[in-house]
């Protein structure tokens, strides 16, 4: 069917500027303002099948979503529910870790086991967020003649409890597995809350009660966790999600693919698995903008041209919210401090996890020299990579795919790239 006409009410018409009441004049959009015409139900639809499809900003809803993590859904699976560990997830931003979490909770909810979530806050107390997650507690899991006991327990659970006293409550539930899935730990900053988490994990294991913690976050969670308790290592089930395999984003870009009418061409599914460097968020991100560049042009196929110009677009949105990091990029791989290779190198060993910490070192030593120092490209990422533990990381963790997709640009050509398809 046509899509409804939209009509422009006399009030806003100067050729009605007294007082009559005309019949409004029935214009369509089109004729109203041409440059801002809406676009027809089906182009809408099309539009937003795309999105749904590639899904960036959210995690997987279903377990076939979740691509390439077989192993890390099963070590968790394993360690968590029969040898009764508690859990690790730890990855950079957009490795895919809340999805894993997310699909092994689906397969824990099936066998009968009591799921929680939560993200941690920093600035949130040990109590504060312990008692997020007593509320959430069904009573079903609490012998009946002591329900109203434990509500007491829990109404009286307040900021300044502590891990003895979340091991008291946690001890009254008897009946099904609890796991308590605490993502975005990597938020916490204070060491004392740590201490106190890693505590509550001890306690809780030393007691054999049937609850189990899931610690989401970055890469120095486990770090954070068992620094207080060294003995809490073998309790302990790590996963990491290191990048998919080239296998594993073809896939994950195929199924996106499918879900809204279109496929890849060879050469642009390689160039996402190069910029992506094994990244489902990026995957999904570079994939969508593709997407949306071949629908501009009504295609069914995704090729070359409309992922090189949605890299460019990808990086767009990415420095609005990133200025200073992305005009240090705009600036190194425009060659105002002579050639960028060596950051760019460096990036791609960060996005892969593999990065030399001879380059931190070398970066350190040049930040301290004279601006003419070679390669002067170093000096001028100033914090856009900074130090963490001896090793040298970016601040932002999606940025080294953002570098690698302007530097794919700068070799592409602007005058190939106009400021993308769509715009």
């Amino acid at each position: 069917p046509e899509p409804p006409r939209q009509h422009r009410s006399a009030l806003f018409d100067p050729r009605f500027d007294d007082d009559r009441s005309p019949e409004p004049e029935h214009r369509s959009f089109e004729t109203v303002h041409p440059m801002l015409a809406v676009p027809s139900r089906l182009e809408t639809s099309a539009v937003d099948r795309v999105y749904m499809a590639f899904d960036v900003s959210q995690p997987v809803a279903q377990p076939d979503d979740l691509r390439g993590r077989d192993l890390e859904v099963t070590a968790l699976l394993s360690g968590v529910l029969h040898r009764r560990n508690h859990g690790i997830v730890s990855g950079p931003r957009g490795s895919g870790k809340t999805s894993l979490v997310r699909v092994f909770g689906q397969y824990a909810d099936r066998e009968g086991v009591v799921v929680l979530y939560s993200a941690c806050d920093d600035g949130t107390s040990f109590g504060e967020l312990i008692r997020s997650y007593l509320e959430q507690i069904p009573s079903a899991m609490v012998d009946p003649d002591s329900i109203e006991l434990f509500e007491q327990r829990v109404l009286s659970f307040g900021a300044e409890s502590s891990p003895y006293q979340a091991t008291g409550v946690l001890a009254m539930l008897k009946y099904s597995q609890l796991v308590v899935v605490l993502d975005e730990f990597d938020r916490i900053t204070d060491r004392d809350m740590h201490d106190k988490i890693s505590s509550l994990l001890k306690l809780v294991s030393d007691a054999r009660l049937a609850v189990r913690f899931v610690l989401v976050g970055g890469n120095s969670a486990f770090a954070d966790i068992v620094r207080a308790h060294p003995s809490l290592m073998r309790h302990i089930t790590r996963v990491s999600t290191a990048p998919l395999a080239s296998e594993a984003v073809a896939e994950l870009l195929g199924r996106c693919a499918d879900r809204c009418g279109v496929t890849f061409s060879d050469s642009s599914m390689r160039l996402i698995e190069e910029i992506a460097c094994g990244s489902p968020y990026h995957a999904r991100l570079f994939g969508m903008h593709g997407a949306l560049n071949a629908l501009a042009d009504q295609s069914q196929v995704i090729d070359l041209e409309h992922v090189e110009s949605g890299l460019e677009e990808a990086f767009g949105e990415w420095s609005m919210l990133n200025p200073v990091d992305a005009q240090a990029f705009r600036e190194i791989l425009g060659g105002s401090y002579g050639s960028p290779q060596e950051i760019v190198a460096f990036a791609r060993q960060v996005a892969h996890h593999n990065a030399d910490d001879d380059f931190a070192r070398h970066w350190k030593t040049k930040r301290r020299e004279h601006a003419h120092a070679e390669p002067a490209a170093f000096a001028e990422l100033g914090q856009t990579v900074h130090m963490i533990d001896g090793h040298a990381t970016f601040r932002d963790a999606t940025a080294p795919q953002f570098l690698l997709a302007l530097n794919h640009a700068h070799g592409v050509g602007a005058d190939q790239m106009k400021g993308g398809r769509r715009a």
